[in-house]
């Protein structure tokens, strides 16, 4: 984990100027968010000079480690895949959802040049990582729309992470793989036989009639933080969509640090970003597309949202 202070010059200017006022200091906001793609969409708030506010900021090398903080009070804003902040609510943990940051990121990537379609899959092994997340349960759930079934017409193994993933594909030992970016760019141009045969982003609007593809990372914020200090709320979430506008228009600047502080490649990012889909929407608004994206999930596999749809009380309205 890395913590990362934001705004310490203006901070202690506030602060001063709180205490000469005889008003208490304000403590900073404790963010959570993820190493990867998650957390490519705070990297601008994680230089000193990225943003004048006051947030402590960490970066966490899985969702568990960050739901155990979240879970405990020790993190008042946490980025989490969307099934996780919906497993979280149902489960009665007191957070709302203030936004959606990332909009699919998978590909299917094969060294096999006759892989072109769905039922290219048929009889082939398939690596994915970590078996009952977003990529695994999305990917299945695309199959079968597809008529194809896990485990009869196609066999998957499965590893720890994408990060062990992208290292095998790349080595030529997984030739037929489900990727996240930044990791596919890093892994194509690694390992030239390999390329992108699905775009399961086109694949989901394609399936379900959609223009919106489905949201897979979000934001949520603890109910203590937005009712002690909604201003300080409503600041970080300005900063972080502006920082996702920075990431897509300045990507090479946004590689220098993602590699500095969440583990993912520059150049990947640089040439990549393209197909990372990083857009701040205010969950509030995007309503069907969150409930349509967790009803599919759930429909296999109720456990993986929490074991229903959440409720109106899930969606932060300002």
């Amino acid at each position: 984990m890395r913590k990362i202070w934001l705004g310490l010059v203006l901070g202690f200017l506030l602060t001063s100027v709180g205490w000469a006022a005889g008003n208490p200091p304000e403590k900073p906001l404790r963010v959570g968010t993820l190493s990867g793609i998650t957390g490519l969409a705070m990297v601008r708030l994680m230089e000193p000079a990225g943003t004048a506010a006051p947030y402590e900021i960490t970066v966490y090398k899985s969702p568990d480690l960050l739901v155990a903080k979240l879970v405990a009070g020790e993190v008042d804003l946490a980025a989490l895949p969307l099934n996780t902040a919906a497993i979280l609510y149902n489960k009665g943990v007191g957070v709302q959802i203030t936004s959606v940051i990332g909009w699919g990121v998978l590909y299917v990537v094969a060294g096999d040049r006759r892989i072109k379609r769905w039922s290219d899959l048929k009889g082939k092994e398939i690596y994915l990582s970590a078996k009952g997340t977003v990529p695994d349960l999305l990917f299945r759930y695309l199959a079968a729309k597809n008529g194809l079934t896990a485990e009869r017409d196609f066999t998957i193994h499965y590893l720890t992470s994408p990060v062990e993933l992208a290292q095998l594909a790349a080595s030529g030992k997984a030739d037929l793989a489900v990727l996240p970016e930044p990791w596919v760019t890093e892994v194509v141009e690694r390992n030239r036989q390999l390329r992108v045969v699905l775009d399961l982003q086109r694949e989901w609007r394609r399936t379900e009639r959609q223009s919106l593809t489905y949201p897979q990372s979000s934001l949520v914020a603890s109910k203590k933080a937005l009712a002690a200090a909604p201003q300080a709320v409503e600041g970080f979430l300005k900063s972080l969509a502006a920082s996702i506008r920075w990431v897509n228009r300045q990507p090479q600047a946004a590689g220098a640090l993602a590699e500095k502080y969440v583990q993912i490649n520059a150049g990947a990012v640089e040439r990549g970003i393209k197909r990372c889909n990083l857009k701040y929407v205010a969950a509030a608004k995007v309503q069907t597309e969150i409930n349509r994206f967790l009803e599919r999930l759930g429909e296999k596999t109720p456990e993986a949202i929490g074991g229903k749809l959440p409720d109106e009380g899930f969606y932060y309205q300002p």
